[in-house]
């Protein structure tokens, strides 16, 4: 009973529908179930948060907050133009979890960013994306992305959180059309793909990865990593 009362609790973000993808003239939230299990599994209590809930109870509530997946993130955010098409996110949710990231960075609450999560957090913090990682320069392999999925190896740096869950390589769940192109100011370069993109970004209590652990075998010690650091935060 004790153990379970002191498990983190971790708030995970959704998309939102604006009455386009599920039923039209409503809105809806949602995510992948996916996020939620592998988060039980390593042994924290997972809870969704929307726009709707004011950052201050995000706060009071949450040990740890997952940036889950999503479409785009719109190049004007980070000072380009369109040159591809881009599916973007709601504006609604990147607003109200870029507030989030502010928050959590001014108390080093844990953060993991996951696909478009980690896209999001490079471009808050002053990065910038590819906006098509299939006509980038130098790629080579197929990432996925537009709800197809696949599989890659990537390489992992040495002294990056990943480094003693993995070593240096690992086989991971792929399915992003962008990608980190010049990396945010004090974040550094975790892990990247075979083709040279960035797959992973860390800084200090901030954790991100470009694939999907939950669905793949980097999930449980990612997930269980990030967990732990979540319980470690909340017992300061």
């Amino acid at each position: 009973m004790n153990e379970m009362l002191e498990a983190p609790v971790i708030g995970i973000t959704v998309s939102v529908d604006h009455g386009q993808r599920i039923r039209p003239g409503h809105d809806y939230l949602y995510v992948k179930r996916a996020y939620a299990e592998a988060v039980s599994r390593a042994g924290g209590h997972p809870i969704l948060i929307s726009p709707d809930l004011d950052v201050d109870a995000v706060n009071r509530i949450c040990d740890g907050v997952i940036i889950s997946g999503g479409d785009d993130i719109p190049p004007d955010l980070y000072g380009e133009q369109a040159d591809s098409v881009i599916h973007a996110e709601s504006l609604e949710r990147i607003e109200w979890e870029r507030r989030v990231l502010d928050l959590c960075s001014r108390i080093e609450k844990p953060v993991f960013g996951v696909c478009y999560g980690m896209q999001l957090i490079n471009v808050h913090f002053g990065g910038s994306l590819h906006q098509d990682v299939a006509s980038a320069a130098g790629c080579v392999l197929d990432h996925g992305g537009r709800g197809k999925v696949t599989h890659h190896a990537l390489n992992i740096k040495e002294g990056s959180f990943l480094f003693p869950l993995f070593g240096g390589e690992a086989e991971v769940c792929s399915t992003h059309c962008q990608a980190v192109k010049r990396v945010a100011p004090d974040f550094s370069v975790a892990a990247v793909s075979e083709d040279g993109f960035i797959e992973a970004i860390e800084r200090g209590n901030t954790i991100a990865v470009e694939w999907h652990p939950e669905s793949d075998r980097t999930g449980e010690s990612i997930y269980s990593l990030f967990v732990e650091r979540a319980r470690q935060s909340k017992n300061r």
